[in-house]
């Protein structure tokens, strides 16, 4: 198992290294240097919290927190820094969702073999 360890630890460093990775750091550099992108960002980073935190503990968030959410969410998407930000974020959970089937595709294989 520690060949296993090993091998996440380096894939972690290749991520780092990598074209998307950078382009990630930058683009989250923008929002935090843009106030309005910044101040939105945070508040929706901490209503999101909010919602995962109740659902983490079995719990349904109320309309109230869930439109705070929604509107925290809509507003800060009309700010350029922030779409771009989601914009090399998706494509970084794409690349990392490619990775994770390339991982546990002999788990797939194992559980549909006859």
């Amino acid at each position: 198992m520690t060949t296993l360890f090993d091998q996440a630890k380096l894939m972690a460093r290749e991520l780092q290294d990598s074209d998307e990775y950078k382009q990630l750091t930058a683009a989250l550099a923008k929002v935090k240097a843009d106030q309005a992108s910044n101040e939105a960002f945070s508040e929706f980073q901490k209503a999101q919290r909010e919602i995962q935190e109740l659902q983490s503990k079995g719990q349904e968030p109320n309309p109230d927190q869930i439109s705070r959410w929604q509107t925290t969410a809509k507003q800060a998407q009309q700010l350029e820094p922030i779409k771009a930000l989601s914009v090399i974020e998706q494509n970084l959970n794409s690349t990392l969702s490619e990775v994770n089937e390339i991982i546990t595709a002999p788990l797939n294989e194992l559980y549909l073999q006859k």
